[in-house]
C-alpha cells in the first residue's frame, strides 16, 4: 500500500537516514539503478551523455541531492513520480509527473524530493550530460548523484580530521 502523499510536506522536514549503506528516507523502500547507456557525442567535446533507469517500489522516497552541475531530463514509463526541486533560487512546489511524462532539471539544480506518487512500481530513465572528467574522477554513479546527508558526513569527517 502506498503512504498518503503530503503535497505541503517541507522537503527539509524528510527524516534521512542510512541503511545498509545507502542514504534512504526513513521508512521508506530503497530504489534501483541501472546505467542503460554511456556515450561521448564528438558534438559535445569533453561531456558524457548517460542513461539511467530508476526503479521505485510502492513507497520509495530519496533524499534530497543534486547531479554533479549534470544536465538532466527523465521521462516516466510507468507509474508516477513526485518531484520537487530548487533551481536558481525559486521554489516552487512538487508536481506529479505520470507515464509518458518528462521534467528537466538545468545544471545546478537541487532535488529536493522525488518519491513514487503512486501504487504501483514507477519506472524512470534519467538522461545525464555531464563533463567527462567527473565521471573518470568519481566513477558514475558519485558523479551522478551527490545525497546532501553523504555531503555533510564527509564535511564532518574533514574538519575532524583536520582538528
Amino acid at each position: 500500500m502506498a503512504p498518503t502523499l503530503d503535497m505541503n510536506m517541507r522537503w527539509q522536514d524528510q527524516k534521512v537516514v542510512k541503511v545498509d549503506g545507502r542514504w534512504t528516507i526513513e521508512g521508506r523502500p530503497l530504489s534501483t539503478r541501472e546505467t542503460v547507456y554511456q556515450h561521448q557525442p564528438s558534438n559535445i567535446p569533453g561531456m558524457t551523455y548517460i542513461g539511467v533507469k530508476s526503479t521505485f517500489p510502492v513507497g520509495t522516497a530519496i533524499p534530497p541531492h543534486r547531479h554533479g552541475g549534470a544536465a538532466v531530463t527523465a521521462t516516466v514509463s510507468q507509474g508516477s513520480i513526485l518531484n520537487q526541486m530548487v533551481c536558481d533560487g525559486a521554489t516552487p512546489g512538487p508536481v506529479i509527473h505520470s507515464a509518458g511524462e518528462s521534467w528537466y532539471e538545468p545544471p545546478g539544480c537541487h532535488h529536493v524530493r522525488c518519491e513514487n506518487a503512486g501504487d504501483e512500481v514507477a519506472v524512470f530513465v534519467a538522461n545525464f550530460i555531464i563533463e567527462t572528467s567527473k565521471i573518470e574522477q568519481l566513477g558514475i554513479a558519485k558523479a551522478l548523484v551527490q545525497i546532501d546527508a553523504e555531503e555533510e558526513e564527509k564535511m564532518k569527517e574533514e574538519v575532524t580530521a583536520k582538528e
